[in-house]
């Protein structure tokens, strides 16, 4: 495996970086919590620049940052300097795909995909396990990848037919496409706020 700054290298000509400006809240490895500015972002990594006072984190820490508009990131820190520090974001394939793709959008002015971002922030439940109901009331297990207020992805072997209306734990919407671990679905009704999402994301009973 490569050192810290080979794969920056890499992951550097295969995702677009795009300059931002957003606001960030740093939780570092001493237990520590940090105003920042995230100057560029990609799918793989970003920068982040932090006061005078705050510390530095040391290349190989984790370190977890609340990124405005954008949600919860977890990474391996590959650079620290006197202004911030490098993250190599952690995230599953198909959740750092559909992030390039949507961080392409951003970069290219789409003003939708900007205004998804404000109105339907990323839930944090990574990797959540929860039941799977589908239209015809077999039930199976899933988990859940990625989600907003309005929909989610989630990682199952199950494929229901793009168009129907699946319940995942008591949650319900209908299948909008399908991805190489799962599918994802667009909630009939668009949660109030992220804890209305996470209890509704508790298992309704035992999966078969």
């Amino acid at each position: 495996m490569g050192s810290m700054a080979e794969i920056e290298h890499d992951e550097r000509r295969t995702y677009q970086r795009i300059p931002v400006g957003y606001t960030s809240r740093c939780l570092m490895p001493d237990g520590g919590e940090y105003e920042g500015k995230v100057s560029n972002i990609s799918a793989c990594g970003c920068y982040i620049e932090l006061d005078a006072f705050a510390t530095r984190p040391d290349p190989a820490q984790r370190v977890v940052a609340y990124v405005d508009k954008l949600g919860r990131f977890e990474g391996i820190v590959i650079r620290s300097t006197e202004d911030g520090f490098a993250l190599q974001l952690e995230m599953t394939p198909p959740k750092r795909e559909r992030f390039a793709a949507m961080l392409t959008k951003v970069a290219n002015g789409d003003q939708a995909a900007l205004e998804e971002i404000r109105r339907h922030p990323r839930v944090d439940a990574a990797d959540k396990p929860t039941t799977l109901t589908l239209a015809n009331g077999s039930t199976g297990s899933c988990k859940i990848i990625d989600m907003s207020l309005s929909g989610a992805s989630v990682e199952t072997h199950l494929r229901p037919t793009i168009g129907v209306y699946v319940e995942i734990g008591r949650m319900r919407g209908r299948v909008v496409r399908h991805h190489e671990n799962g599918f994802a679905v667009e909630f009939a009704e668009v949660a109030p706020t992220p804890k209305a999402v996470m209890r509704h994301f508790e298992p309704t009973h035992q999966a078969m």
